[in-house]
């Protein structure tokens, strides 16, 4: 995508569904076509230290602010049908709640010194309250639309619980197709506690993931997972055998040949049970053990460290082996329905390839597009919600310096930059909770330029909505990012404090480097309320 605006307003057809059946609902309508706007750049993020790359070529990697109706066609108009690999979309649930997250103080607690402040209270991040047909009509359009993006080989993973999931694979089998569906994977999201554990007829505890092809005969990109299962010296005496080889298991040889059963005796992995010895005879091309009972290949455990030993274990459709939110709290970007990462590195992993484009539609806190940046996996991401653009956006510049501090040169299949747009819809339209066009954000600078270095100190960052000024304005701010070269249009972050976990504080005091002559330079700050203020200096 271009950075000035990338398309003018067109209507984009829309495929119709390619599976037999209809699920149906009064007022059920198929869109033919979709009209769509232009979309206006309004940020970007390259560290310096990669001011060689063009971001205007290191497209994608976006972030779109927008109802997502309107982004996907405007993808498809800007030529990206076909083009997409991986789409995993995590959808509202049609659970009828409004979403909020914790207006929280940054630092610690005084008197415990857990990592957090109090909590000042919630705003919302986006209302999950639906007609009955209207999230089925919600639904059916986007289905529609982000088919088409899907290369051949893609897949689309979408994530959804008890609610809706029966409809959901209707509806995907309507535009799908039914022989372009591959599983449904059911993850076990949290465990029984509290008052959950005596929900009538059982508490729910999991998810369900549905998995469509665009075209199952394309042979869709499928990396089989492994999962690790790891136990100390005293648990793995409980469960396995032991020899001179280490712990080990035992399965049935199956089809294996002759020569096959020689060579793993010849390692020393064949086993003959009852304390009896494995016989090799050449003339009847049998291997067997002498004391009876059938023989089995030993699978050897990994020995990791000096008293951990790994087993590597299938993965079927059931997951319980990847953890919810609640158990990796070092994850929480403080956004309602957030998922963890190892959830999607799975997903991103089974389902593509390095350089392959990731979409995620639903962008939410960012989990997807964090993973496909660390993944070497080029993305974009969608949503309606500020709140969401802002945690995915400061999200995406740590992951991105926490790659530059680590490898300085990295790939550029998925480039250390991204740009953030805006659809006409969203200028017009603030959601719930999102920061209004005149924030009331009070920010106080103080500029000292020497040659061509300039050091920025914010003195203060006050939000009227608070009752009184903080002791400590940073505990109220979430993200300063840093524009040395200002256009007034689009803000052009090069450095941004973007610090993680709870109990961090932005730094505050900022040290840039300036071409020569004269420089017209912003900083941005976004606080605990979702309000944004730029301020700018010309120097």
């Amino acid at each position: 995508m271009a950075e000035t605006p990338a398309s003018q307003s067109s209507a984009i057809p829309i495929p119709p569904p390619e599976g037999p059946s209809r699920l149906v609902w009064a007022g059920k309508e198929a869109p033919q076509r979709i009209r769509t706007g232009p979309l206006r750049l309004v940020e970007t993020f390259q560290p310096r230290e990669r001011t060689d790359l063009p971001l205007a070529t290191a497209q994608p990697n976006c972030l779109i602010h927008g109802d997502n109706r309107e982004s996907l066609a405007h993808l498809l108009a800007q030529g990206y049908e076909g083009k997409i690999q991986l789409i995993y979309i995590d959808p509202p649930f049609h659970t009828g709640n409004a979403f909020h997250s914790r207006v929280q103080l940054r630092g610690r607690d005084e008197r415990t010194g857990n990592p957090g402040g109090p909590v000042l209270g919630q705003r919302v991040q986006y209302s999950d309250a639906w007609a009955e047909e209207g999230y089925l009509q919600f639904m059916y359009e986007r289905l529609l639309l982000l088919r088409p993006l899907l290369r051949p080989q893609g897949v689309l993973w979408l994530h959804c619980d008890h609610r809706r999931q029966a409809h959901l694979l209707l509806l995907l089998e309507e535009v799908f197709g039914p022989a372009n569906y591959l599983n449904t994977v059911t993850w076990r999201s949290q465990v029984a506690r509290g008052a959950k554990v005596r929900a009538f007829y059982f508490p729910r505890s999991s998810h369900f993931l549905h998995i469509f092809a665009r075209d199952r005969s394309a042979g869709p990109t499928w990396h089989r997972p492994q999962r690790e299962v790891v136990f100390t010296r005293a648990e793995a005496a409980l469960r396995f055998m032991e020899d001179e080889g280490g712990f080990f298991r035992t399965s049935h040889p199956g089809a294996y040949s002759f020569e096959k059963l020689v060579e793993l005796h010849r390692q020393g992995r064949i086993y003959a049970p009852y304390g009896g010895q494995v016989v090799v005879d050449p003339e009847q091309r049998r291997v067997y053990a002498s004391n009876g009972g059938n023989i089995g290949i030993k699978y050897y455990l990994e020995r990791r460290g000096r008293d951990r030993f790994v087993a590597r274990r299938a993965v079927d459709n059931i997951w319980d082996d990847i953890p919810g939110l609640g158990t990796v709290p070092s994850e929480d970007v403080n956004y309602p329905t957030q998922k963890t990462e190892a959830l999607l590195r799975r997903i991103v992993e089974t389902s593509s390839e390095p350089g392959d484009l990731v979409l995620d539609a639903f962008a939410g806190s960012g989990t997807t597009l964090a993973v496909a940046q660390a993944l070497d996996r080029p993305w974009i991401g969608c949503d309606v919600s500020l709140g969401a653009i802002q945690t995915c956006t400061r999200r995406l510049q740590r992951r991105i310096q926490e790659q530059l501090a680590a490898e300085p040169r990295p790939s550029l299949k998925s480039p250390p930059c991204f740009a953030v747009y805006r659809t006409p819809g969203a200028d017009a339209s603030p959601q719930p909770g999102s920061a209004q066009p005149d924030s009331p954000l009070q920010v106080a600078v103080r500029w000292e330029r020497q040659g061509n270095q300039l050091t920025i100190t914010l003195e203060s960052v006050h939000n009227p909505a608070l009752e009184a000024p903080l002791a400590d304005w940073r505990t109220s701010v979430l993200s300063v990012a840093v524009d040395p070269a200002y256009d007034g249009q689009v803000f052009r972050a090069v450095h941004a404090d973007a610090p993680k976990g709870k109990g961090r504080l932005v730094q505050g005091r900022y040290r840039i480097p300036l071409p020569p002559g004269p420089a017209r330079v912003a900083i941005k700050v976004v606080d605990m309320l979702g309000q944004e203020a730029t301020v700018e200096r010309a120097l």
